[in-house]
């Protein structure tokens, strides 16, 4: 049975138990009200009786009785026979008039009647009401209320069948768009959207599919963008190394000083290739305990002046090579709390990545101060490059592996890069439980800053 049958059936089962509790309530309440009525109907035929018993007794007329009570026989049918006793002192006369229907539910009423001039004048009247015909009125009510809530039943059965097929239409047509999107996402076909404006949990469903494809699409250029990166990051270095090996081979068999100092110059260049492979499987293996949540970080008392003293002295040779200034303005600040290996890779991922977009009489400055901040004191280091900066768009995805940005162009001093070393960065700073933000503008330069708690 599809969802859509079954929304409708439980739908129409609902209403017709709906429907059915609510003609219980009004037969019952019908019942209550009938026989009421009935007391009442009975009441009025006494009333009547004690009426027509009274105006013959101040009349002394035992025959206008008789003519009274025939007449409210035609007007009362459920009154089915009279039988009077007339007293006048000792004198006693008795009358009746009509008699009980075999097989019917009568009632015998009594009616007492005094003359008020005469104490000993008085009339009584015994008469019989038959219930059935009293009931009958009630069930021709019932009858009627019967009819009008099946009328009423089949309109509102109607008019819910219709609505349980437009609600369950409503419902499917969504989760068969969203399977069908399912489908093509299975297909390979990802980035796949589906419109839909409602504010339901329906539409917090579509939101949540357009959010997984659109991220899907994402991995999957990613993916791209990682096989791209490993083919080139590989074959580049492999392609080098494999050149200079010939040559290095060719001149060693040459024998000459100058062959053999080019020799010398080709395995430093080999040596280059072979710490940008064991750089590029380092941050591979790095991304892998981010991925898996294996990141350690031994976090204790740490002074960071000293490591960034040696980080900046350590592209003092290769900035004076591209022509830009490295300052180093980290003064005297308190211990804070961090593993010191991984404070000094992110200070050179972020000193090298700014190495990499900025020009030659360009600048790089590392400081640093302590702030206060919700929930104590923090130190906050900033690496900050006159480079060339970056738009909006490429700042909202900086953080992501594998990803690098439109400025990524002509110019860039050095490999391109994977795309990996400011993601490991920010996994770094969020391991350390620190901040991590960037401020940049096209054309004048960026600044990255991280913060790190300070020791107690």
């Amino acid at each position: 049975m599809t969802i859509r049958v079954r929304l409708i059936v439980q739908t129409v089962f609902l209403q017709v138990i709906s429907l059915l509790l609510l003609a219980y309530g009004v037969f019952a309440v019908q019942r209550g009200l009938g026989r009421r009525d009935m007391a009442r109907a009975e009441t009025q035929i006494r009333l009547a009786v004690a009426r027509t018993a009274n105006d013959a007794l101040i009349q002394r007329d035992q025959v206008q009785l008789l003519s009274y009570l025939n007449f409210l026989k035609v007007e009362y049918p459920a009154l089915t026979y009279a039988r009077t006793v007339w007293r006048d002192g000792s004198r006693t006369a008795t009358q009746s008039l009509g008699a009980a229907p075999a097989g019917a539910r009568v009632v015998e009423r009594r009616v007492l009647v005094s003359d008020p001039t005469s104490a000993r004048r008085s009339v009584e009247v015994l008469f019989g009401v038959n219930q059935d015909v009293l009931q009958e009125s009630v069930r021709e009510t019932q009858h009627r209320v019967v009819k009008i809530m099946a009328l009423v039943g089949a309109v509102t059965a109607l008019i819910g069948l219709l609505l349980a097929i437009l609600l369950s239409r409503s419902l499917t047509d969504s989760l068969t768009a969203l399977g069908h999107m399912a489908e093509q996402i299975s297909e390979g076909r990802l980035g796949v959207h589906l419109e839909w404006k409602s504010e339901d949990e329906i539409g917090a469903l579509v939101r949540v599919f357009n959010n997984m494809s659109a991220r899907l699409a994402d991995l999957d250029v990613s993916k791209k963008n990682f096989v791209s990166s490993v083919t080139h990051e590989l074959r580049s270095p492999l392609g080098a190394i494999e050149s200079f090996l010939p040559l290095i081979r060719e001149k060693v068999a040459a024998g000459d000083r100058e062959s053999l100092a080019l020799s010398r110059e080709y395995l430093d260049r080999i040596e280059a290739n072979v710490q940008r492979l064991n750089r590029f499987i380092t941050d591979l293996l790095d991304v892998a305990k981010i991925e898996q949540g294996k990141m350690e970080c031994v976090i204790r008392r740490m002074d960071l002046p000293p490591i960034a003293a040696e980080v900046a002295q350590f592209f003092e040779a290769k900035a004076k090579a591209q022509g830009v200034a490295i300052e180093n303005a980290i003064g005297a600040l308190p211990p804070v709390l961090g593993d010191g290996d991984r404070v000094r890779q992110v200070l050179v991922n972020l000193i090298a990545n700014a190495l990499k977009f900025t020009p030659a009489g360009g600048r790089i400055r590392l400081s640093a101060e302590q702030v206060r901040e919700e929930g104590g004191k923090v130190v906050e280091v900033t690496v900050a490059d006159s480079g060339r900066g970056m738009d909006d768009a490429d700042r909202r995805r900086l953080f992501q592996p594998f990803t690098q940005g439109r400025n990524v162009a002509e110019g860039v001093s050095g490999p391109k890069g994977t795309g990996l070393g400011l993601y490991i960065v920010k996994s770094i700073v969020d391991q350390h439980g620190g901040r991590i933000g960037v401020e940049s503008t096209p054309g004048r330069g960026t600044l990255i800053t991280f913060s790190l708690r300070v020791a107690v």
